[in-house]
Parts: C-alpha cells; sequence; structure tokens
C-alpha cells in the first residue's frame, strides 16, 4: 500500500478509535445533565406554581363550569395526584378529544417500546456482548457498541431477524388496539350533545358552485339533482367580502398602535414629555412626512371605522361567492349524504363535511381548482427548496457532532481531544442537538404558510399537512441526511489523501465500493448522538412544564415596558397547543426508536422514558394550562399512525441492509416478509377502522332516536354561524389603564363624555375624546373576563340553541325566507311543488321527477318512511288508536294548515329529552351498529341498511315495512302491540279517509266518512280552519304562516325536562303532562 493509502487508512481507524472513546463520556454527560435540568425544571415548577395560576393553570379559571379540571391544592406535590388520577373519560368531557387522542398516542408509545426494550435488552444485548467478548479485540470494544449489533457475525445476526419479526406483531397489535379505542372514543364524541347539538355537525360546505347556482335558491334547487336521500332544512350562499377583512385589520392593528403609544406617553403621569411623532410614506425610517402620532392614528381610526361600516351594511349588495352551506335535519343525514358526494362532482361543486366556522381559511374558499393546481406545484417546489436550503446548517451540526473526524486536519481539534477530553465529550454531546433543537422551530411556521398557499380550506387541513410534511421533513433531514453527511465527512477525507498520493482512478474506485460499509457503520456509531437526543426530549418536556419562559414573558409584558390592557389580557389567556409540531416531533423519535431497536436496543429504551416524560408532562399541560385551537375529534390520530407504519417499513429496510453487508445480501430477503407485511395491516386497518373513525352512521334503531332539527332557516341559524367572521368580528375599542384617564383632556380638546359600556362582556367605564371612545380599564380587570373568553372560544362550538342570540352579532346576508325544505314558502321547495302530485298519485310519482324517491308504486315514498308519527295512546296527546299508527296519511303531512297544534314524537337520545316512543317515526337508512351497539327493539329495524344504500351510491330500493295487527280496520297500520294484520301502502286519499273513518270506527262516535274534532281530555287543543269539524292539523308552530309539502311537520324544541313550548295552543296555559311523561303539571315553555 502506498504511503497515501496508509494514510487514509490510519486516518480512519484514528476517527473510528476516537468515536469509540468519545462516545460513552458524551452519552454519559449529556444524560446527567439532562437528568439534572429535568429534575431543576420540576422543582421549579412545584415551587412557582402555587403562587402563579395564571401561567400554571389558567384553565382553572377561564375553563366552563363542566369543562373545568379538579382543583391543585397550594402545596409542592399537590398537582401529581389530580394528574395521576384523572381518567380517560374524565378528560374526554374536560380538554376534548383531540387532546385526548394525542395523550393516547403518547401512551401508545410508552407501553409499546416498554414492551420492545423489555424484549431487545433481555435477548438481544446479552448475545451482542457475549460476541464482543469472544470474537472482537478488546482494544476495538467500544462500551456503548458492544450492546448493539455493528460488529455481529455469522448466525448471531438470526437472533436480531427474528426479534424484528417479533417488533413487528408487537407494533401491529398496539396499533390495532388503539386504533380500535380511537373509534370507540369518537363514536362516544360523536353521540355526546357537545357535537349533536352543533350546527356545522350537521352541514355540508359545497365548493366550487357553478355561477348559475350562486344563490340561497340556486343552491336549494342543486341539492335534490344529487339524488340524495334527505333533504336539506336550510342553505346559505357566501358573499363577497372584498376588502372589509383587510379594513377590519388595519382598524385593529391602528388601535393597537395607538393604544401602544398612549400607554408609553402616560407611563409617568405626574412629567409628560413631548408629544409622539410618527413619520408616514417614508421607506425605513428615511424620507416621508413626520405627524403627530395621537393626531394621526386617532383619525385613522375613525376614518376605517367609517369604511367598515358602509362595507358591512352594503353586504347584501355584494354579489355571491362560489361556496356555500347546507343543513340538514340531524348529524347521521349530514354524514350520509356526505359520504355518498364523497369525491363526486355535480356541476362542478364539490361537497364535504363542514367544518367549524372558525376553523375556516376563508380567502382559500374561493379559490379555483385550476389556481389551487398550480399553488400546489410552486408550493412543492418551495417546500423541496427548504430543504435543500436547510442542509446548509445542518451540515454544521454535522460536523459538529463529528469533530472527531476532522482533528487530523485542523490542529486545535486535535488539542482539544487529546487535552481536554471530557470538555470535548460534553461539547459534542449538549451542542449539536441543542442546535438541531434550534433550527426546528421556524420550520412549522413555514410549513404552514405553505399549506395556506397551496389552497388548504380549513386550518385543521393545514395542521394535518403540516403533520405529515414536517414529520418527513424532520425525518429526511435529521436522520437520513444527517447519517449521510457523516459518512461523506469519511468518505471525502479518504478521496481527498488518495488523489494527493497519485493513486489510480480504479484504487479510488474500489475503495468507492466500500462506501455501504461505511455508511452501516456509519449509523450505528451515530446510535450514539441519538442517546444524547432522547435525554434532551426528556428534559425539554419538563423545562415545558416549568413554563419558564412563558412565566418571564407574561411577567415582563404585565408589569414592565408600558403594557397596555390589550397586551396583558393576550398574555393572561391559555395558549394554544400546537398538536402538528408536538406529533411530528414524537414520530420523529417514534422512526429513530423503531430503526434502532433490533439495531442498538438501548435506543428504544431511551425513547420509552422520553415518551413517559412527555405523556405526563403532556397530561398536565392539556389539562390546566394549554387548549387546542379548534376540536377536531382527534382527525390527527390517522396521520401518525401511518407514519408509525412507516417507521416500521424503515426498521425493516436497516435491518435488511444490515444483514446484506454483514452476511450475505441473500440472507436479507429473510426480511421481506415483515416488510410485505405491513402494507397488508395496513389495508386491514382500513377496511375495518376507516369509515366508523370518519362517518357517523349509526344503526337503524340509533338513527330512529336521533335529534332532528327543524328551523334552521326560519331562525337564519346557517347565515348567523356561517356568514363571514368579517361580519360579524367586533371591531376593537381603544383601552387605557384607568389611572390615566384624567389625562385624556390633555391631548384631545372639547369636550370628554363619561359612559359605560359592555367590553368583552365586562361593564367598563368609558370616557370620549377626540371622536374616539375609551375603554378605561381598572387595575383588577386586567386580566380577560372569563364569560368573555368562553365566548370566544366557544362562538365555534355554539349550540343550535344559542344559534339565535348571536344573529344580533352577525351582520351577513341572511338565507332566503323559507329557502328550507322545512320552511315550505319557496317555489321551487321539493315537496311543496309537488304537493298536488302526492295528493293525486301518492306514491306513484315516478323517480325521474321525485329525486328522493327511489321507490315504486308497491313501495312507501321514501321520505314519508322518515316522516315524524303519533306516539303510542299511553303516552301521546290523545290516546287513541289514530295516534298509534305506523305512520300519518299524506295528505295529513302535506296539506297542513294552520290547525289544531299538539306536540310531535320527540327524536332525541339524549340526557333530558324524551326518547321517541314511535314504532317506525324515521328511515329505514342506518347502517349496523357500530360502537357501543345501541340498543332499541328489533320491530325498529327497517327494510334498508345503510351499508346497502352506500354501496349503491344511493340508488336502494326500500322493501315496504310489514306489522301486523288482529281485529283492527285500520288500513294505514297499527302499533306492533295490537298484533296481527297488515301494513299496506296506499295513495294519499285513501289513507287520509281511511284515518277518518278509523277514529270514528274505533270510539264507535263518527259515522264513516265523518271527520271527528281533535280533542283530548287530557290535552286541549286550538280548533282552527276552515270548519269546526274538519279534518285538518299542523305539526308547525301556530304562529307560523302556511306551509305546504311533506316535511312542514317541524319539530318543536325541548326543555331539559322534555316538555315543548311551540305546540302550546296560544293564549292558553301549558297543559299538563300526560300520565307516563313522568313530569309536573305546568312545565315551562323552552325557546330555541
Amino acid at each position: 500500500m502506498s504511503n497515501a493509502g496508509e494514510a487514509a487508512q490510519d486516518i480512519i481507524e484514528s476517527y473510528n478509535k476516537k468515536i469509540s472513546s468519545v462516545a460513552p463520556g458524551a452519552v454519559g454527560i449529556q444524560l446527567a445533565l439532562m437528568v439534572g435540568v429535568g429534575l431543576a425544571a420540576l422543582c421549579a415548577f412545584s415551587v412557582l406554581r402555587p403562587n402563579n395560576s395564571v401561567v400554571y393553570q389558567p384553565k382553572v379559571k377561564y375553563a366552563a363550569d363542566e369543562k373545568r379540571p379538579p382543583k391543585i391544592g397550594k402545596g409542592l406535590f399537590d398537582w401529581v395526584n389530580p394528574v395521576f388520577r384523572t381518567t380517560e373519560q374524565e378528560m374526554l368531557a374536560t380538554i376534548g378529544l383531540d387532546s385526548v387522542t394525542y395523550l393516547r398516542f403518547l401512551r401508545m408509545c410508552t407501553y409499546m417500546f416498554l414492551v420492545i426494550a423489555a424484549l431487545t435488552c433481555a435477548v438481544l444485548i446479552p448475545i451482542d456482548v457475549v460476541y464482543n467478548l469472544k470474537y472482537v479485540n478488546s482494544g476495538d470494544r467500544n462500551y456503548l457498541l458492544m450492546l448493539t449489533m455493528s460488529k455481529v457475525g455469522d448466525n448471531w445476526l438470526w437472533a436480531h431477524v427474528v426479534a424484528t419479526y417479533l417488533l413487528t406483531c408487537i407494533v401491529f397489535f398496539f396499533v390495532w388496539r388503539n386504533y380500535d379505542a380511537i373509534v370507540r372514543l369518537r363514536w362516544q364524541w360523536f353521540r355526546s350533545p357537545a357535537y349533536q347539538d352543533m350546527l356545522y355537525a350537521r352541514s355540508l360546505m359545497i365548493t366550487q358552485v357553478n355561477k348559475k347556482f350562486q344563490t340561497d335558491a340556486g343552491l336549494q334547487g342543486l341539492l335534490p339533482s344529487l339524488n340524495i336521500p334527505y333533504p336539506t332544512t336550510a342553505v346559505h350562499i357566501g358573499r363577497r367580502v372584498g376588502a372589509l377583512p383587510a379594513l377590519i385589520k388595519k382598524h385593529n392593528e391602528t388601535v393597537a398602535e395607538l393604544e401602544g403609544v398612549l400607554t408609553r406617553y402616560f407611563k409617568n403621569p405626574h412629567k409628560l414629555g413631548a408629544r409622539p411623532s410618527k413619520r408616514i410614506g417614508g421607506w425605513m425610517g428615511l424620507g416621508g412626512q413626520k405627524v403627530d402620532a395621537i393626531d394621526y392614528l386617532t383619525e385613522k381610526i375613525k376614518r376605517l371605522e367609517e369604511r367598515v361600516e358602509l362595507a358591512r351594511n352594503q353586504i347584501h349588495e355584494r354579489k355571491a361567492e362560489n361556496y356555500g352551506f347546507a343543513s340538514f335535519e340531524s348529524v347521521p343525514y349530514a354524514h350520509i349524504v356526505a359520504k355518498t358526494l364523497l369525491g363526486k362532482r355535480r356541476h362542478n361543486a364539490q361537497f364535504e363535511l363542514a367544518p367549524q366556522p372558525s376553523d375556516l381559511i376563508w380567502q382559500n374558499l374561493t379559490m379555483s381548482n385550476a389556481a389551487r393546481a398550480k399553488n400546489k406545484f410552486f408550493g412543492g417546489l418551495l417546500l423541496v427548496l427548504l430543504c435543500g436550503f436547510y442542509t446548509i446548517p445542518l451540515v454544521a451540526v454535522s460536523l459538529l457532532a463529528n469533530l472527531a473526524a476532522l482533528s487530523a486536519y485542523v490542529d486545535f481539534i486535535d488539542r482539544w481531544v487529546n487535552n481536554y477530553p471530557w470538555l470535548f465529550s460534553a461539547f459534542i454531546g449538549v451542542v449539536p442537538p441543542v442546535l438541531t433543537l434550534v433550527l426546528q422551530m421556524i420550520l412549522p411556521m413555514i410549513i404552514r404558510w405553505i399549506a395556506s398557499l397551496q389552497g388548504a380550506t380549513t386550518h385543521s387541513q393545514s395542521d394535518r399537512i403540516v403533520t405529515a410534511r414536517y414529520s418527513a421533513f424532520l425525518f429526511i433531514t435529521q436522520f437520513i441526511i444527517f447519517s449521510l453527511l457523516g459518512v461523506a465527512v469519511q468518505i471525502i477525507s479518504k478521496v481527498v489523501i488518495e488523489v494527493q498520493g497519485n493513486k489510480s482512478t480504479s484504487e479510488i474506485l474500489k475503495y468507492l465500493r466500500t462506501i455501504p460499509d461505511q455508511l452501516q457503520n456509519t449509523y450505528m456509531y451515530q446510535s450514539n448522538y441519538w442517546l444524547t437526543v432522547f435525554p434532551l426530549r426528556g428534559a425539554s418536556a419538563c423545562f415545558d412544564l416549568a413554563q419558564v419562559i412563558s412565566l418571564f414573558l407574561v411577567w415582563t409584558k404585565t408589569h414592565l415596558f408600558g403594557r397596555t390592557p390589550r397586551e396583558i389580557r393576550e398574555a393572561t389567556k391559555p395558549p394554544f397547543f400546537d398538536f402538528p409540531v408536538y406529533y411530528s416531533n414524537s414520530l420523529l423519535l417514534v422512526v429513530v426508536a423503531l430503526v434502532y431497536a433490533p439495531l442498538a436496543p438501548l435506543v428504544a429504551l431511551f425513547g420509552m422514558f422520553a415518551f413517559a416524560i412527555s405523556y405526563w408532562v403532556g397530561k398536565y399541560n392539556l389539562m390546566y394550562v394549554a387548549v387546542p385551537r379548534s376540536e377536531t375529534g382527534g382527525r390527527l390520530w390517522n396521520v401518525a399512525i401511518n407514519r408509525v407504519l412507516m417507521a416500521l417499513i424503515l426498521m425493516h429496510l436497516f435491518m435488511a441492509v444490515s444483514m446484506g453487508l454483514q452476511t450475505n445480501w441473500f440472507y436479507a430477503i429473510a426480511l421481506a416478509p415483515p416488510a410485505i407485511s405491513v402494507p397488508l395491516f395496513k389495508i386491514l386497518l382500513d377496511r375495518k377502522f376507516q369509515d366508523k373513525f370518519r362517518w357517523y352512521i349509526p344503526s337503524d334503531a340509533e338513527m330512529a332516536e336521533v335529534h332532528m332539527h327543524h328551523a334552521d332557516a326560519r331562525k337564519n341559524r346557517l347565515g348567523k354561524r356561517f356568514g363571514h367572521d368579517a361580519l360579524s368580528e367586533p371591531l376593537y375599542t381603544p383601552m387605557l389603564h384607568k389611572n390615566v384617564q384624567h389625562l385624556l383632556p390633555t391631548i384631545y380638546n372639547g369636550r370628554i363624555g363619561q359612559s359605560e359600556g359592555k367590553i368583552e362582556g365586562q361593564t367598563i367605564g368609558q370616557q370620549t375624546a377626540g371622536g374616539l371612545t375609551f375603554a378605561m380599564i381598572d387595575a383588577h380587570n386586567l386580566e380577560v373576563d372569563r364569560t368573555a373568553y368562553l365566548r370566544q372560544r366557544e362562538d365555534d362550538e355554539a349550540t343550535v340553541t344559542t344559534a339565535a342570540a348571536l344573529g344580533q352579532h352577525r351582520r351577513g346576508p341572511g338565507s332566503v325566507a323559507g329557502s328550507s325544505a322545512f320552511g315550505g314558502t319557496v317555489d321551487d321547495d321539493y315537496f311543496s311543488a309537488r304537493r298536488a302530485e302526492y295528493l293525486k298519485s301518492g306514491a306513484v310519482a315516478s323517480r325521474s321527477t321525485t329525486p328522493f324517491n327511489p321507490g315504486t308504486p308497491d313501495e312507501l315514498p321514501f321520505e314519508l318512511q322518515r316522516m315524524p308519527t303519533f306516539d303510542g295512546g299511553a303516552v301521546t296527546p290523545g290516546g287513541d288508536a289514530l295516534y298509534s299508527a305506523t305512520n300519518a296519511s299524506t295528505e295529513q303531512l302535506i296539506s297542513a294548515t294552520a290547525g289544531a297544534a299538539y306536540p310531535p314524537s320527540y327524536g332525541s337520545p339524549r340526557a333530558g329529552h324524551r326518547a321517541n316512543m314511535s314504532t317506525a317515526s324515521f328511515s329505514s337508512v342506518g347502517g349496523p351498529g357500530a360502537y357501543g351497539e345501541y340498543s332499541a327493539p328489533a320491530s325498529r329495524r327497517q327494510s334498508v341498511e345503510m351499508s346497502q344504500y352506500v354501496a349503491s351510491g344511493g340508488d336502494v330500493r326500500p322493501v315496504p315495512q310489514r306489522q301486523h295487527t288482529a281485529g283492527s280496520s285500520f288500513s294505514f297500520g297499527a302499533s306492533p302491540a295490537m298484533g296481527g294484520g297488515e301494513w299496506r301502502p296506499q295513495h294519499a286519499p285513501h289513507r287520509s279517509a281511511d284515518s277518518a273513518r278509523s277514529l270514528g270506527d274505533a270510539g264507535g262516535m263518527y259515522p264513516p266518512g265523518a271527520a271527528p274534532p281533535l280533542h283530548h281530555p287530557h290535552y286541549p287543543l286550538q280548533q282552527a280552519g276552515p270548519a269546526a269539524h274538519e279534518y285538518e292539523e299542523t305539526l308547525a308552530h301556530p304562529a307560523s304562516p302556511p306551509r305546504g309539502g311533506a316535511a312542514a311537520a317541524l319539530y318543536a324544541p325541548l326543555q331539559q325536562a322534555g316538555e315543548s313550548s311551540e305546540h302550546l295552543p296560544q293564549g292558553g296555559a301549558a297543559p299538563s303532562r300526560l300520565p307516563g311523561m313522568g313530569l309536573p303539571p305546568g312545565a315551562g315553555p323552552a325557546r330555541r
């Protein structure tokens, strides 16, 4: 070998020896240091927490009563017991499913790596140690590398292959078990009033609406052409807001700037300085015009307020946008329709479940498909460029982590290694991982901006994109490129020396063939680096619990630099929990721990401790400190699990490479079966859980008991909830500290007005000066008001019962009056337009003209199967056989004029609501019971299963329901309790006539054909109509105008006690509850 070759070999051997000597010390120092930092952070947290509740437990003050976490005492360790004792079910009710899902992911990783570490450390480490002691020279041993398979060979490697199979099964077990638990939790969340009462939960968002449908009436006309099984209750088309959002933003920024100027000017009230000035029209402080800051900002605020008010008043005159919303009677109906229309386009329109209003990125809703495709392309280029630029600082970090390789070229590094080995070990053990952590902080913001640029329509969608891309970005840059850079350092070093030694090209190429071996040695050696990263993650989690930086920032914002009341209020709010960043960092640890589990088992053990610490710290933070931006029901779970399965494939790949390099590449085929099993497991996972995870399609019995909502159009709920934020967002009112209110006359001329007003839910003293109204904030009111905070937080979670109250704050264009299918006053209302056809031929209407009717002349129309019926006589006012019928007649439901009003059958499984007692009140469309199978009598089971409907794309024809009755002349059905007989569908006029005759036959009071009055001794009813005894009825509010169509049967809202107010006779007292209803007489009315 030439001198150059010997020199190169000496350098490589020297590098490996220095790494071997430095690594154990670096890992030990890092572990000891991070344990010390973590314990110090826990002690600081325990000491600071009792007297700093604004920082350490803000949710105790600001959470709603039903979501308030357990109280914590003032003791140093009083926080431990509530955190350890609070169960998952309790957290589901207090912190939401997104937080519970994240904690379950951390707990799954903790237990999974506990089992993995127990297996690999108990089996593989002894094998590796024995092999090193028997076959490796003592001079080449490393205390840490002895615990890996870096030098293991021959048949000893098969133990690692078998362990890989077992690790795959362990991951499959934990993923399946926890996926099943998450789906159960999601269905529990779906069934909760917190979701069932949300308007967005039973609404669709429609984008890319064609111009000819860009009105409320046009959108209402579009939906029937889709062949969906359920009619809408309301529709709302978006309106162009133009520059209004920018005006509001500029106004609020100007108000905040004026507050800052005045607060700094009044900082020393006893000695005011010169009036503040501002330079406008310049650039970077150069040029422009210098003006009085107070006068300029005051006039600017007044002009902006006028422009905002003018723009809001003219919103009705603006053109419609290409997006809209449609609501349905219940949550399952919306989910069924959304699943049916998933991926389908009609008239270029796209349909999906509506998000929470506060979750929308409004400017992206109007983005065309062409613009979105273009932005996705350029956004992808930006990501590639970002990845390339990020490698520049990453090279520096890699060089710092591989300083030992540079010692042969840099004299001072060589002297440092030889003279101060412990200091050098501490440096490369602490600085590289800390610098890597700092470099990662800015990446999520850039990726989120790119996701918004590419057309993400919601913040939750942006979160999923950030989680997927940021986790991949971290893996590529921190794991793949980082390892390759270490190899590059070695290869370049030797190639340079070989070239300097005038070696031939063939010899250099011969050396380059050893690159795979060098790569394997590098990622084996870098397992020591990851042993320094996991303690850092655990210590950073403890530091996150201590909130030292947050405590310092809050203190400075509330005590120093003349902070404005608004800044102080913002600083005291509970912070948002950035789920994408936490998920991505955890997923990087999952990848590293899984890849190294069969190669270097200690990495999996360190990973288990890091996940355990993260779980308990995250549990406290989510219970007492942070809040999610908006609740998505754990949608990030699916993204995280997909990355875990990808990490499993990478484990197989790295193990196969190691096997091929250390033995024979043919043996690497042994790793093919577990790698192939991962995509097969993913397919099985999706088939089992994906639909249940995403959609709430309950069984027939549960569908029949779901609470129905019908007053969306009449109360304009959709327009109020899904109007653009710019139409309802309140403008900032300038805030000043109350102790400087006497100084306002010194800066504003004229009379100073005194008044009081509501600011964020609080009654605040106000002063009017200079044409502006200033809110004067007392020192004890500097923290944000709890009621105002809850209103702001729950505005996107407002139930339909509070939607009307929000109406006065939303200045958006309402939906066309009566555009609901249940409103019945619009010409193109489906049921109203076809009333005559139903009266003439009942169920014979053709499919082509009745898009909601997939039946035939011998079948009951689909929408009439869902019509409300009258409960059994024991529990429904009236109590006669007529009210026990399975279905009311078509004519009764269609030709409902303002007549006697009595309560419909309610459908609601929620606490405080009477269950629907009818035998077939709603549609038979419902899937098989999912999690927590809903219990109901077999008689509620209908003939069309949801799985059949979805599989057929909405083209299933229901089989007529059959019920038997004995000794009854009722031709339109009977209660199962009466037994015998057979139900037969009839045309509407025949059913109506038979309905009236059956009442007379049952009572023996009226001859055939006579129409009895609607009367029951226990339930007096108001009579109305052309004749006193005319057989007419209404299920609508008595004060509402006549409504046509079968859908005119409006459900009345209920109180907690279960009583309705909208069915009561006008001008009369509330009737007593009938026997069996469980309420005392005189139950008060409840208004929605």
